[in-house]
């Protein structure tokens, strides 16, 4: 990555604070320590068979992950989530068992970081995209966290800080799950043996965690050389520049003896050449065009030469339009859009950042063209329902919005931010009791099962005559209510 996007990226609050190390600790003590000892675990070295996400741990990472919303900026964007989506589902493919257990978040930060929660959650953090030189290096990110969750790391850390004080047993998951400030105070407060016991186990997971990370990675068609060699370049870097080694460095420790350990075990692979990644390529410039805090460093950024590779230069040419627009040059933003779905019309992002680009210049109706273009060009892509939703309800035409959005959801029922479309559209017809109950899902989605149930409570409230619709929210609240009572009983 360019160092002036590097130097520009840097976040301005830490990632976690003390708040969130203790509410961690508490859970884990309280919802995973009793019951950790009668799970069945695989010893260290063993090939589990499939994640076991228990009703403690999807507990523990619900817990986590709704105070992590209140400390990190997660991102919304609908086209960069679904990236991240599509590739976790691509490399946790393999795994034995039900692989939609995991989901996957991205996080708008400086810091070039990922980690895993018990339940099934997997983070990663924007600059780590923008690190990684190919799909297939961040493909490795993800194949090792998610091996961290197939093997169950968090619950044998428990396991084994059985017997000691909470502080060194919590201490432990939350340096290995955070790093960072919040991991490192935690751990400053544990007895040196058991600072020193969690850092030789630690070693073991991330010995574990590559074995199985780099079976993922292969068998989701990538070139398992991308592991060493990203994780081999953050080192370099950070030594030739002085620097501190990145958080994801710190939190997953690269010794000479792992990387050697890895390269042996890559030699058993066949090699893979990896086609060019054209969505890889498309998000990282996404990232850099939106979240780069001073937009003008960005334009500099995408106007220096690009060199003679087609794809970079297009994908240069769509950071630019995106920066454009921010900047308030609609014309010049326009003008580049418009060439490239010209140019390139089986490429879904351009039509999309052409709509953008509209709407932030205020011709709301003149987006709805392209998405509606592209939304016949592809029927199925639910992202595409979702824009041109959005630009309907904000031109008052909710009635057609919501019956797009009842099209989407057909498509990917699982998406909190077209319940929250739906929300916004029954809202402005005037239907406030299906307003709430969306809303509802989309708290559900998001971990959030108490705030859902209290919007289904605001719902059964302006729910009126309708039977249906009263019964209906009748019947989720006590689906939830069971949710919840089960959680509190463990």
């Amino acid at each position: 990555m360019d160092d002036r996007l590097d130097c520009a990226l840097k976040p301005r609050v830490n990632s976690m604070n003390i708040l969130l190390v203790g509410l961690l600790a508490a859970v884990l003590w309280l919802g995973l320590g009793a019951g950790a000892g009668a799970e069945k675990l695989p010893s260290l070295g063993e090939r589990s068979g499939s994640p076991i996400i228990t009703s403690q741990a999807r507990q523990l990472g619900d817990e986590f992950m709704r105070e992590a919303r209140r400390q990190l900026v997660f991102v919304r964007d609908p086209l960069l989530l679904a990236y991240v989506r599509a590739l976790g589902s691509r490399v946790s493919a393999s795994v034995d068992g039900d692989s939609d257990v995991f989901k996957f978040h991205l996080v708008r930060s400086g810091e070039v970081n990922a980690f895993a929660v018990p339940g099934g959650h997997v983070v990663l953090y924007t600059t780590l995209i923008l690190e990684t030189e190919s799909e297939g290096e961040l493909a490795s990110v993800v194949a090792h966290e998610i091996a961290h969750l197939v093997q169950r790391h968090p619950t044998r850390a428990l396991v084994r800080a059985q017997g000691r004080e909470l502080s060194a047993g919590a201490g432990m998951l939350v340096a290995v799950l955070l790093g960072g400030q919040a991991g490192a105070a935690t751990v400053a407060a544990t007895s040196a043996m058991a600072a020193g016991d969690r850092l030789r186990y630690s070693r073991a997971f991330e010995q574990e965690a590559d074995n199985v990370g780099l079976d993922l990675l292969a068998s989701a068609g990538y070139d398992p050389h991308s592991a060493v060699d990203f994780l081999h370049r953050l080192q370099r870097r950070s030594r030739v520049q002085g620097l501190s080694p990145p958080e994801y460095l710190l939190t997953h420790p690269l010794s000479s003896r792992r990387v050697a350990e890895v390269r042996s075990r890559i030699a058993r692979y066949a090699k893979v050449t990896e086609g060019h990644g054209s969505d890889f390529a498309h998000a990282r410039a996404r990232i850099s065009a939106l979240f780069e805090p001073n937009p003008e460093v960005a334009a500099d950024y995408f106007t220096s030469p690009a060199g003679n590779d087609v794809l970079v230069k297009r994908v240069t040419r769509y950071g630019l339009g995106l920066v454009k627009s921010r900047l308030g040059a609609h014309d010049e933003s326009l003008r580049i859009f418009q060439q490239l779905v010209s140019d390139y019309p089986d490429d879904l992002h351009y039509p999309l950042a052409l709509a953008e680009s509209h709407v932030a210049a205020g011709a709301l109706r003149s987006a709805l063209s392209p998405l509606q273009s592209a939304r016949a060009r592809w029927p199925d892509e639910p992202i595409l329902h979702g824009a041109e939703a959005n630009v309907l309800i904000k031109i008052g035409e909710a009635s057609s919005a919501k019956s797009i959005i009842r099209a989407a959801l057909r498509l990917d029922n699982d998406s909190a931010p077209l319940y929250r479309l739906l929300a916004r559209a029954e809202g402005q017809l005037g239907n406030t009791a299906s307003s709430f109950q969306a809303l509802a899902e989309a708290s559900y989605l998001e971990g959030e099962l108490t705030r859902a149930l209290a919007e289904l409570r605001r719902a059964e409230k302006h729910a009126g005559h309708s039977t249906y619709l009263a019964a209906s929210i009748s019947a989720r609240m006590a689906v939830l209510r069971e949710l919840i009572d089960r959680n509190e009983k463990h």
